[in-house]
């Protein structure tokens, strides 16, 4: 795994409070409990972090409609800007 990847599972463990080893990039954020607000909070870590800007908001999806979203697909998105 590369290191931007491990960053994304940081953040995203971090926010949703969960245990860095219980998260997979299979996991849907609907499955950690993410929301709306959750998903503009790992945006702008990521972005932050990462010393990038995601343009269209891409990542700011509700979880609670688009339960098929998983960590890969943030881990995705991601890497098309890092």
């Amino acid at each position: 795994m590369r290191e931007e990847d491990k960053v994304v599972i940081q953040i995203i463990a971090e926010i949703m409070e969960v245990d860095e080893a219980d998260m997979s990039p299979d996991l849907t954020l609907f499955d950690l409990g993410a929301d709306e607000l959750d998903m503009v909070d790992i945006t702008l870590a990521l972005e932050q972090a990462m010393d990038i800007e995601f343009p269209d908001s891409r990542l700011l999806i509700n979880p609670e409609k688009d339960a098929k979203f998983t960590v890969g697909d943030v881990i995705s998105i991601a890497s098309e800007f890092y």
